[in-house]
This record gives C-alpha cells, sequence and structure tokens, in this order.
C-alpha cells in the first residue's frame, strides 16, 4: 500500500511540470493583521470556498470537480504546517473522506506545496497539518489586483455659534413700568384718577358713579347729620305735650265753670225758701 502511494506521488511529480494548469490564483488569509497567502493552480478543478477547521488543525476545501483534475496548492508554513519535533511531517489529504494519493514539492523554509489528482465528482478536499492560525480567509482572486484604498472625504466642519462673553452681552435698560389704571384710580379719591401728577375728576363714567375695579360703581350717598334728625324729633316730641297740655287746661276750666255755676244757682234756692 505504501509502495502505491509512493509511486503515484512520483507519478504526479514527473507529471505536475508538464499539466498544463487552467486556472490560478490566491485566497488572502488575515491573522490579527499580517497577512498569509495560499496559492493555487487547477485543471479540471473549480474550487469554491477554502475555510480553516481550527478544531481539527486542517483546510477545508469546497470544490468541484467535472473530471479527474489536478489541484496545486502552497501555504504559508508560518500559517498553516505539518512538523513534529522541529522537523517536517507529511500532511494527511482527504477527498471526500478518503485518503488520496499526493505529491511534496518546491518545499522551502517558508512554504509547503502539495500536488494531488482528485476524482470526478469531489466536493471536499480536506488537508490535515499539526498548526494552524486562526485568521479570517478572504475570497479567492484568480488574478492579481491592488485594493484601493477608500478616499476619505472629510466631513463639513459646521460652523459653530460664537457665544457672547458676559463682557460682550449687552445690558439691558430697565423699562419704567407704566401705572396701570387701577394703580392711578387707588391713588386717589373716589370719582378722581391720577393724571399728570395730579388728581382730576374721573369723567370715564357717568354723574353719581366712579371707576372702581375696572367698572362704574354709584358714589356713596353721604349719611344725614345727627343734629337734624335729632330736631326733627325733639319739635314733634314739644309739639305733643304742649296739644295735651291745653286740652287738659280747657277741660279744667270747664270743670272749673260748672262748679262756679251750680254755686251761685244755691243762695237763689235757699232765699226762696
Amino acid at each position: 500500500m505504501i509502495a502505491k502511494k509512493a509511486l503515484s506521488a512520483a507519478l504526479l511529480l514527473v507529471l505536475a511540470p508538464a499539466f498544463a494548469y487552467a486556472e490560478s490564483g490566491t485566497v488572502p488569509v488575515d491573522v490579527s493583521g499580517t497577512a498569509y497567502n495560499i496559492v493555487y493552480e487547477t485543471n479540471g478543478v473549480t474550487i469554491i470556498d477554502i475555510r480553516g477547521d481550527y478544531d481539527f488543525l486542517s483546510l477545508l476545501l469546497e470544490v468541484e470537480v467535472t473530471a479527474p483534475g489536478l489541484l496545486e496548492i502552497t501555504f504559508d508554513r508560518a500559517y498553516f504546517d505539518s512538523t513534529f519535533d522541529g522537523s517536517d511531517e507529511s500532511f494527511i489529504v482527504l477527498a471526500d473522506g478518503e485518503d488520496i494519493s499526493f505529491a511534496e514539492k518546491g518545499k522551502t523554509e517558508q512554504t509547503r506545496t502539495l500536488v494531488m489528482e482528485l476524482p470526478s465528482g469531489t466536493e471536499e478536499v480536506e488537508v490535515i497539518g499539526t498548526h494552524l492560525l486562526e485568521g479570517i480567509i478572504g475570497a479567492a482572486t484568480t488574478e492579481e489586483s491592488s485594493v484601493e484604498e477608500p478616499e476619505i472625504i472629510p466631513e463639513e466642519e459646521t460652523p459653530t455659534e460664537e457665544v457672547p462673553t458676559e463682557e460682550e452681552i449687552p445690558e439691558e435698560t430697565p423699562m419704567e413700568e407704566t401705572p396701570t389704571m387701577e394703580e392711578e384710580t387707588s391713588k386717589c379719591g373716589p370719582g378722581t384718577i391720577l393724571k399728570d401728577g395730579a388728581c382730576v375728576l374721573d369723567e370715564r363714567c357717568g354723574p353719581g358713579t366712579h371707576f372702581e375695579d375696572g367698572v362704574c360703581v354709584l358714589d356713596e350717598k353721604a349719611p344725614e347729620t345727627e343734629g337734624v334728625g335729632l330736631g326733627g324729633s325733639n319739635t314733634s316730641q314739644l309739639i305733643i305735650p304742649i296739644i295735651i297740655g291745653f286740652g287738659i287746661a280747657f277741660i279744667v276750666m270747664i270743670i272749673l265753670w260748672l262748679i262756679g255755676r251750680a254755686g251761685r244757682s244755691r243762695p237763689s234756692a235757699a232765699s226762696s225758701l
């Protein structure tokens, strides 16, 4: 079995230089800002995707093989390698889970290159090593192209409004408060208002009224003096006793007149006897 694999590998090495590759490309890998490349050349094989299996320290290649095809792939040792005690070890290559023959050529201190023949209908190739750095694998490119950095358009600076300092802020002149109508009225008596610094008659309401709390109200009548009221009452009190006195006097005079008349009539009667 080992001899058969060795024979197949030798045959691959012999046929590889003379094989006309139909497609070549590069798959970039970014590991913490460090760039590594996976370079490949194929004939009859299309690489759809490459990803890392960090649990099994292997690279998984999703491929499409329409006829028996040849695949040559080169790894950066710093990114993916197979070693033991400082010495190179052979990789393990599986096609759809089956062990296949492959050959290694062009080994350098920086890279290792594998050449393998894939059966028709192969969908996945797994290359197993001993160490694999965890990184971001980009898309395959079939030709070299420079990546232009996007042009950074400076943002337009929004003009900021200048805030005046305390020294620049003009002092506001206090405005004199105009006295309201109620204040003017309260400074003068009822029926008058304050005008040009003096109390004058309030002509806003009619006679007998004055302006108060925003409306015209009746003027209060001055109460009658106590002396006048008492004078009228005393007069009536004096007249009534006088009338009563005259009446009593008149009655007394009548009674006295009757008594006197009776007294004069009694001696006339006695003399007749």
